[in-house]
């Protein structure tokens, strides 16, 4: 995973589910990589990107007034 980027443009279409269980396993990449390494600058890139698109999502859905 450290070295593999996921680019925005692939996250569009994943549902929403799926995309909060990438975010959860990126993360759990990162700590466990962290033991070995300082820097993981395409899975952290990754991290953000799934991130923000989970942001996205969250401020598009309509909210009931």
């Amino acid at each position: 995973m450290s070295n593999t980027l996921i680019p925005p443009a692939d996250l569009k279409d994943v549902s929403t589910p799926e995309l909060e269980s990438k975010f959860y396993a990126v993360m759990a990449d990162i700590a466990r990589l962290r033991r070995a390494c300082e820097e993981l600058p395409l899975a952290e890139a990754s991290l953000r990107n799934i991130s923000d698109e989970i942001a996205v999502r969250k401020y598009r859905t309509p909210k009931p007034w």
